[in-house]
Parts: structure tokens; sequence; C-alpha cells
């Protein structure tokens, strides 16, 4: 009895395992990507506050007059900075943009950066609650800069809906002092595993973290009805169980990764071509290949199937190196005698453990019609780069025969502006979700422009992919970026589309028989 009773249980125990767990990694996804987007925002303006002290620090030269005008300049074209002001060697305030000293205030212990010539500390005022980071720029030719950034101006301020019902976010320097809090007030600072699910992320750049909280007692509101239909159909999961066994009999034949690796062998896997235009002159400059799978029958599988499941297994480099082969096969001959046309292909974590990469592209691309100085590789986000020094040298090398790098879908992904400042890439690529915000997210704007003056100082060229309206073109064009991906100018086309837009909008470059560009 007692034992029947027991595997009656065991179904419903499995569900409610099974529910409990997938509602808290949801929960605690969503909060790694309110982080990441939040510590992005943070060190993007953090950045842009040092890169304006470091081009005003020679033009001003103490308290005098013109020296203050630059100052006021400065400070009123700077969105973060709120004040700018000398300091005495000890961190005392001489004089501000505004003409004095400015409020009084407490200043935190000053911790330094990465570059030594700057110091991040906390500011409390005494007569406000406000809060402020100061950025303080050593030179050694006249006394310290500091810049005052207002703490609000760290943190998102248009996700309040994220911050209701049991979550918040923090913004901490690494001597445990609170700069803001999302919801405004929250100073707590414990993650409390048994009543919250929290997220911690440190930045590799300024001693800053942000932490995410949600309490769990608040989870099972947003998730009631799936909660009620996985316990009411407890039931089915034996029947369910079954099936499954009995599917994993057949899984010779019917197992997605068997397909999928005969997929591979078979070529069904093949090349669709994303174009990427200059929008200044509205010429073709290249494409950026992603993959399909075209079943024998014609009917197409969709990449949100079939991707995850190559990363997953590893088969993502095999399929990326047979993309590789199917494109020298099937464009090749349109890259002859167009050297300015480019041709990108996606690279993973996987592809920089170790140098294979730089081997398996000469093999393929030496003798092909496309030339190594075509050659584009686009480094994506989705997982950390292994080993950072390792992945600089293969980059190098990867120059070195004329390769271009670019880094996929900046700013969403595990690398954040650490990627942009240790790998040595050619190109950045703002990832489609600020594209699609520029109309309505003020905070969008700031972050591509300020992605865009990283890129100049940098000396990067910056594609922007997503474009979908002719504003957002204008817009781009108007920030000085000079090539874009997007609906607006086309879709994914196959080789046969692809190469029959390269005619059309490149005819006067014609292929030159016989001529082999594949010696980079």
């Amino acid at each position: 009895m007692l034992g029947g009773i027991a595997v009656a249980c065991v179904p419903v125990l499995l569900v409610e395992y099974s529910l409990n767990t997938y509602v808290e990694r949801s929960a605690r996804a969503k909060l790694e990507s309110l982080a990441r987007g939040a510590l992005s925002l943070a060190e993007v303006r953090l950045g842009s506050v040092m890169a304006s002290l470091v081009d005003l620090s020679p033009a001003v030269d103490g308290c005098d007059q013109r020296s203050l005008e630059v100052m006021r300049k400065s400070a009123s074209t700077s969105l973060p900075i709120k004040e700018i002001g000398v300091l005495d060697e000890g961190g005392t305030t001489l004089c501000t943009n505004f003409g004095d000293g400015g409020e009084t205030r407490a200043v935190s212990r000053e911790m330094p950066l990465a570059d030594r010539r700057f110091e991040i500390s906390l500011v409390r005022f005494r007569d406000r609650a406000d809060r402020s980071i100061r950025l303080r720029l050593d030179r050694k030719n006249g006394k310290p800069l500091g810049a005052l950034i207002p703490a609000d101006f760290l943190v998102p301020d248009t996700l309040d809906g994220d911050f209701q019902e049991g979550r918040s976010l923090r913004l901490v320097l690494n001597n445990a002092e609170i700069v803001a809090a999302r919801p405004v007030g929250d100073e707590g600072l414990s993650i409390d595993s048994a009543r919250t699910i929290g997220v911690h992320l440190k930045s590799e750049r300024f001693p800053i973290s942000v932490v995410v909280e949600r309490s769990r007692a608040t989870l099972a509101g947003d998730y009631r009805d799936l909660m009620t239909v996985g316990r009411i159909g407890s039931a089915l999961i034996t029947i369910l169980a079954l099936a499954f066994a009995a599917l994993y009999l057949r899984r010779n034949s019917n197992d997605p990764l068997v397909q999928f690796r005969q997929a591979i062998a078979n070529g069904e896997i093949v090349p669709f071509f994303q174009p990427t235009i200059d929008i200044r002159s509205g010429k073709l400059v290249g494409s950026e290949v992603l993959a399909r799978w075209r079943r024998p029958d014609g009917t197409m599988v969709s990449p949100a199937q079939f991707i995850p499941l190559a990363e997953r297994s590893g088969l993502i480099y095999p399929m990326t190196h047979a993309l590789m082969k199917k494109v020298c096969l099937e464009v090749g001959a349109a890259h002859v005698g167009r050297p300015h046309i480019k041709v990108a292909f996606n690279l993973y974590a996987g592809h920089f453990v170790n140098d294979s990469i730089i081997g398996e592209l000469q093999s393929i691309f030496t003798k092909s019609p496309i030339a190594l100085s075509q050659i584009v590789l686009e480094v994506t986000e989705r997982e950390p780069l292994p080993d950072l020094d390792l992945a600089r040298d293969i980059i190098g090398r990867l120059q070195k025969l004329g390769i271009q790098v670019a880094i996929d879908d900046v700013g969403t992904g595990h690398g954040g502006l650490s990627y942009l400042m240790k790998l040595g890439v050619d190109t950045i690529k703002i990832d489609k979700m600020f594209i699609d915000a520029i109309s309505t997210e003020r905070h969008s704007q700031t972050i591509i422009e300020t992605l865009l003056e990283l890129a100049r100082t940098m000396n990067m060229e910056v594609i922007a992919e997503g474009v979908e309206s002719f504003d957002q073109v204008e817009y781009l064009r108007r920030k000085g970026v000079h090539q874009a991906q997007g609906y607006v100018f086309a879709p994914p086309l196959p080789a046969s589309s692809y190469l029959a837009l390269i005619e059309a909008m490149d005819s006067d470059a014609a292929a030159q028989p016989g001529k082999s560009s594949a010696a980079a």
C-alpha cells in the first residue's frame, strides 16, 4: 500500500521539482539580463567621463576665468557630468565650473582604476540626500581635476516596472559603499539565498558591482497559471515518461542531434547572406553569413531550433567549417575582382581555446576565390572567451593574415567593454536592441553615441545591426555610422539572390576570369 502511494507521488514530485527549477532559472536569467544592462550603462558613462576629463586636462590651468569657462562648456556638453572642479592634492575642491568650491560634501576613500591616472570615490552632500560618484584625474602638470556624476545617472531610470514586487537593483563600490538603488531608498545589501534570488556582477574595468535581487515569495504570483496547470496535469507525466522512453529507444532515427549531424554531413546546412550597406553611398560592401537548414524536400528548419542544439553539442564547429566551404563554392567567384566586398562569419568561444582556427581558415581560403583580406570574423558574446590573452594573440595573428575581426552584439553579452579594451578588434557591431530603441529610449541613443566615440578613439569601424526604418538610417548617418544591416535594405538572402544583388549593385567591378585573389 505504502509502496503504491510512493510510486503515485513520484509524478507529482517530479512536476513540482521541475516547475520550481524552471521558475527559478527563468527568474535568474531575467535578473542576469537586467544586471548586465545596468553594469554596461555604468561602464559606458564612466568611460565617457574619463574621456572628457582627459580631453579637458590640457585646457585647464587652475581657477582663472578662462579655465572656469572651459570647465563650464565641458560640463554643459557632457550628459553624465554635473560638476567639474580643480582639486588640491588632498582632494579638496578649490573651484568648480560654478565658480566656487561647490556644496559642502564628504568624500569616501578613493580607489584607483586600472588606468592609474584615475581614482573613484563616493560623494555625499551635507544639505541633501543625493549621492554622486567622483572621478579624479591626476595630472603631471597641474592640480588634479574631478568630475561629479550624479548616482542616478549610473543606473537605469526607465525600468521602474522591473523594480516592483520584491525586485531591487543596487550599484555598489568595491568598498561596499552603495552608490544608487532601484527602487530609490532601497539600501539593503545582503543576498539571502533562502529568501531571495540574487545576481552579483562585477566590472572588470571599474571597482563597481551591480547587485540585483528578487524575493522568492513574489515568484509564485508571476507563474501561478503555469504552476496550476502543471500540478493538475501531474498524472500525465507518467504517460509522457513512457512516450519519451519509446522515443529514446528509437533515437537513432528520431534523435534531433543525430538528424542535425547527418544534415551537416549531407550538405543540408546552407549559407544565407545578410547584406551590409554603406549608408553614405548606398553601395554594397559585404555580407554576414547566416546558417540555414534546408531539408531534402525543400522545407526550412528555423535557426531557433538548431542553432542552440549546435552550440550545446559542439556541432557548431563542423557546421561553421561546412558553411565556409559552401560560401567559397556558391559565391566565391563573385568576390574575384571585388576586394571591397567582405564576407563575415560568426565564431564562438570554443574557436579561441587554441590556434587551430588559423590553420583551418588558411586551409579553406588560401586557394579559394575569396581572399583572406575579404574575410571578417565576428566574435559572439553568447559564451565568455575562456582566455582573453590567448584570444588576443589569435586575433593578432589572424589580422596579420589580412583578416578583420569584429565584436558582435556589443553591450549585450558576457564581454561588455572588456572585449573592446583587450582584444584589439577592427570593428564593433551595435546590437539591434539599441537600434530598435533609438526613437523611444533616450539611453539607447546615449549608449550608441558613447560606443561611436569609443570606436573613433580606438580607430574602429562601426556596423549597425537590425536597421528596419529610414528614420534609423538617417539617425545613424548623422552620427557618423557608415555601415548597416537590416530589413530596410534586404532580408537574409540565398546565394542565388545575393549573387544577383552583387551584379546589380556592383556591376562595374567585373570579376577577372582566371585571377586568383586567394594569396592574402
